[in-house]
C-alpha cells in the first residue's frame, strides 16, 4: 500500500509531458568513439591550463602534496574525479605515486582519458609512478589484488584516498509515494515519473558509493597499506531530511535526492561522523551543482544545473569551474591533513546554497506559458 503525501512534488504539475524513470544511458555512435582520444586530450589539457591561471592567485595550497602518494576512485572522465587526477598528473615528479581506479566501457571518453594519463606519464619518464586500473574498486578477490600490487610496485605504504564515483540508481523506495520531477531537453520543459526500484537496483544504490567507498580504507589497511586521509564527495540535497519524509510537505523537493540518491550519502556521512575525533583523517565534501556527465544521469540535473546559473548570474555570482573544485578539494584535503581545517564536512557550494530556497520555488511554478513570469525560457537557456 502506497502512502500518500501532502507535497506539491508528489502529483503531476498539471500541463507537462510525463516521462517514467530516469535517462537512459545513451551509447556514444561510431563516430563519435572515434572522436574520444582526441576529445581525452584536449579535456586533459584545458583542465590543466584552467587549473595553472586558478593556482597563480594563490588561493589553493597544495605544496602538501609533495611526495604523497594517491589513490583515486572514478577519476576519469570530465567529471571532478577527471579533473583531479588531470591536476595531480601535472605534479607527478614530485609526488609518491598516482594511482586512478576507474570502470569504463571501451568505446567511452572516461576510457580514453585513462590511455592518455597513461601515455602522458610514459612520456614523462615516469611509468614507474603512475598506474590507470579499469577494474573498478573491490573489497576482496582478484580486483582487490590489483590495486594492492599496484600500490606496492609504487612503494606506496600509505596512501591519500579520494572517491568521486558516481554509479547510482534514481527511483523510489518500495511503498513510497509518487515524486514528479521537472527536466528540460531540446524539446522544452517536462517531467519525469520516477518508479519504484527493486531490491537489486537498491542494493547496488547503497553499495557502490557507499558500503564500498567507505570500507575500501580498512581492506588496504588489512593488506598493509595504510590510509594517510580520506576525501569522499557530496551535494547538499542528500541531508534535506525532510524531503526524504513522505509525510512531509517538503517530500521530494530534492527529486531523486530525496529518494534514493541520498541512501549512499548517508552511509558515508555515518562514516566521516564515527572517524571524527579519532586519528583517522577522513572528510566528506560538499559540491554545487557541476555540469557533468552524471549530472545528465538524474532526473531534473540538466534543468537544476541551468537554473541554478541563471539565478548566481542575476545575483552577480560567479560559480567556480570543475577544474577550480577539484584543486579546492586538494586544498581542502591538505587542510583537513595537516590540521588547518578540523571540519569534516567542508564546503565548496557556499556561494551556491544560499540560493536553495528560492530554486525550490521557481522550480515548482516553471511552466509553459510564455506570458507568466516563469515561463521557463526565461529561467533556463538551453
Amino acid at each position: 500500500m502506497t502512502i500518500s503525501s501532502p507535497s506539491p512534488f508528489a502529483s503531476p504539475f498539471p500541463g507537462l509531458q510525463i516521462k517514467q524513470g530516469a535517462p537512459a544511458l545513451r551509447r556514444p555512435s561510431r563516430e563519435e568513439a572515434l572522436s574520444f582520444p582526441q576529445e581525452a586530450e584536449r579535456l586533459l589539457r584545458e583542465t590543466w591550463a584552467a587549473q595553472m591561471l586558478c593556482l597563480k592567485t594563490g588561493s589553493f595550497e597544495l605544496e602538501w602534496i609533495k611526495d604523497k602518494h594517491f589513490l583515486l576512485a572514478g577519476a576519469t572522465g570530465a567529471g571532478l574525479g577527471g579533473a583531479i587526477a588531470a591536476a595531480l598528473l601535472n605534479y607527478l615528479d614530485s609526488l609518491g605515486s598516482l594511482t586512478v581506479i576507474a570502470r569504463d566501457p571501451k568505446r567511452s571518453l572516461g576510457f580514453e582519458t585513462g590511455q592518455y594519463m597513461l601515455l602522458k606519464a610514459e612520456g614523462k619518464g615516469k611509468q614507474d609512478k603512475f598506474h590507470w586500473l579499469n577494474s573498478g574498486l573491490s573489497l576482496e578477490g582478484e580486483r582487490l589484488e590489483k590495486i594492492v600490487a599496484a600500490l606496492k610496485e609504487n612503494g606506496a605504504g600509505q596512501v591519500v584516498y579520494i572517491n568521486t564515483v558516481a554509479a547510482a540508481v534514481s527511483g523510489l523506495l518500495p511503498g513510497f509515494p509518487p515524486v514528479f520531477v521537472k527536466d528540460v531537453d531540446g524539446e522544452g520543459l517536462f517531467q519525469w515519473e520516477l518508479v519504484p526500484l527493486d531490491e537489486r537496483s537498491i542494493e547496488v544504490t547503497q553499495f557502490t558509493m557507499g558500503t564500498l567507498a567507505t570500507g575500501f580504507p580498512q581492506v588496504l589497511r588489512e593488506a598493509g597499506i595504510e590510509v594517510e586521509a580520506t576525501a569522499f564527495t557530496d551535494w547538499r540535497g542528500s541531508f534535506d531530511r525532510t524531503s526524504q519524509e513522505p509525510l512531509s510537505p517538503d517530500y521530494g523537493r530534492q527529486g531523486a535526492y530525496s529518494t534514493s540518491l541520498f541512501l549512499p550519502k548517508q552511509i558515508i556521512q555515518q562514516a566521516v561522523s564515527v572517524a571524527y575525533g579519532t586519528n583517522e583523517v577522513m572528510i566528506d565534501i560538499f559540491l554545487p551543482v557541476m555540469n557533468t556527465h552524471a549530472l545528465s544521469m538524474i532526473p531534473g540535473g540538466v534543468a537544476m544545473y541551468h537554473l541554478f546559473q541563471k539565478i548566481m548570474q542575476d545575483q552577480g555570482v560567479k560559480p567556480p569551474s570543475v577544474p577550480e573544485l577539484a584543486l579546492g578539494v586538494l586544498d581542502q584535503l591538505g587542510k583537513a591533513l595537516t590540521g588547518k581545517d578540523k571540519n569534516p564536512f567542508p564546503r565548496l557550494d557556499a556561494h551556491e546554497a544560499p540560493f536553495d530556497l528560492w530554486f525550490i520555488e521557481i522550480l515548482k511554478r516553471l511552466n509553459q506559458d510564455e506570458r507568466s513570469e516563469f515561463y521557463y525560457k526565461k529561467w533556463i537557456s538551453f
